[in-house]
């Protein structure tokens, strides 16, 4: 018969081994690099999983638990499955040296659920916080059953309700490590927002109060430039020289455009825009600078897409991406551009076959001053997906080195009012013709 003292003694120092866990995590999760914060993380997972098998819990009859099943969750979701495979090696390991007998049992086990959890991880990620903890759950109660049916075989029912505990504290303890990481993954996302906000807002400020200062004696000398470029008596070098000036001083003009565009003010108002209209004007526009770098444009676009909003920002919007991935083929390539409607919303493609981008790069798309590109500003991608939020859609980029870069928009299509009395939506095989060229 086991002790109630010695019990609840034992369930709470393996609550506050698991309890390192999350506050590691919150720790470490300010190093940015990956590596910087999944190697303290996975340490001390594998740390609480030493502590929690050496120092099990009886629970009657000779038999011992334990929580060693939290850090391997945690390593799964939390980190990435390799990390994960890495925790059962280490408890397979571990059950090996103190209980060989079992090791057989422990290997099957976990060897089943390494391969449910690397299927899991994979939406894991996309799930609600009600949904992770059920999923969690889910995942626990098998364990919680087993145990139970080994109490009823070795006929060990006067303890049955100390297993009852032992589950529920264990539920409790993940799902308490869950809500922290989780808390710790919303605030650091939040601190990164607010630390881009800031960012911008200084940008806007600069941009407001030193943009038109610059931009007017900008203006008088590329005049005279102008005027000096229409010289008869000039030499070869002297027009090269002016040629150049001319070319950095639109350079500069564009890069103060972007500041421009973060600085103004959002009173543009709303309007019903046809996309496949839009679309087709932007690709015949952006034609003559593809061929520059001998890059073809071809569009398969749908007609009959309606959405809502400020055509000027929607046509710097798609303005910005093809230009992106014009520049991303300096050799040359095909430049796709498709849209269609799916369901309630205007799915646009933009995919393109140039240098691509690592992981890394992807990363940081969007952040204030970083650009691929080297004499990019990096705001144009910041506008753009400032654009796409303020039309209330998403956005997916998908990109491999050396293969090319896919961007997809999914934006909210527009409806009449009379359409959302009498819903008729349909999708791109029905009733609508395609703009080929």
């Amino acid at each position: 018969m086991v002790l109630l003292y010695d019990f609840t003694a034992d369930l709470i120092f393996h609550f506050l081994i698991m309890i390192m866990i999350p506050f590691i995590h919150k720790i470490s999760s300010y190093r940015g690099d990956y590596w910087k914060t999944s190697a303290p993380l996975l340490s001390v997972l594998l740390l609480a999983l030493f502590l929690t098998m050496t120092f099990p819990v009886e629970i009657g009859g000779g038999q011992f638990f334990d929580l060693k099943f939290i850090p391997v969750f945690v390593a799964y979701f939390y980190i990435k499955p390799l990390a994960g495979f890495l925790t059962i090696f280490a408890l397979i390991s571990f059950k090996g040296f103190f209980s060989p007998g079992d090791i057989w049992i422990a290997l099957v086990n976990y060897t089943i659920i390494s391969v449910l959890f690397f299927y899991a991880s994979k939406f894991y990620k996309k799930c609600s916080f009600r949904q992770k903890l059920s999923i969690a759950v889910v995942f626990y109660l098998p364990i919680t059953i087993t145990r139970y049916v080994i109490f009823l075989q070795k006929d060990i029912n006067e303890d049955a309700v100390y297993l009852l505990l032992f589950s529920a504290v264990s539920i409790v303890t993940l799902s308490i490590i869950i809500y922290l990481i989780e808390m710790n993954l919303l605030q650091e996302n939040m601190t990164e927002k607010l630390r881009n906000a800031e960012k911008i807002n200084a940008i806007s400020q600069l941009a407001a109060s030193v943009a038109h200062e610059i931009r007017n004696p900008m203006t008088t000398v590329r005049g005279f430039l102008q005027m000096l470029k229409n010289e008869k008596n000039l030499t070869a070098d002297q027009k090269t020289f002016i040629k150049v000036s001319l070319e950095e001083l639109d350079r500069t003009n564009h890069i103060i455009s972007d500041f421009l565009s973060l600085a103004r003010p959002e009173t543009s108002v709303a309007s019903k825009v046809s996309l496949s209209g839009l679309l087709l004007e932007v690709a015949d526009f952006m034609r003559p600078y593809g061929l520059m770098t001998k890059v073809e444009i071809r569009t398969s676009i749908f007609e009959g897409i309606f959405i809502m909003g400020n055509p000027n920002e929607i046509k710097q919007l798609f303005i910005n991406l093809m230009k992106n991935s014009i520049e991303a083929m300096p050799d040359g390539g095909i430049l796709e551009v498709s849209a269609f409607k799916r369901n309630t919303t205007a799915d646009i493609q933009i995919k393109d076959e140039g240098v691509g981008m690592s992981k890394e790069k992807l990363q940081m798309l969007g952040q204030p001053y970083y650009s691929t590109k080297t004499k990019g500003t990096g705001l144009g991608l910041m506008i753009s997906f400032d654009i796409i939020n303020r039309l209330k859609g998403k956005y997916l980029i998908e990109s491999t080195q050396n293969k090319g870069t896919s961007f997809t928009i999914s934006l909210p299509l527009y409806y009449s009012p009379e359409e959302i009395r009498q819903p008729s939506f349909q999708n791109m095989s029905e009733g609508q013709r395609m703009n080929e060229s």
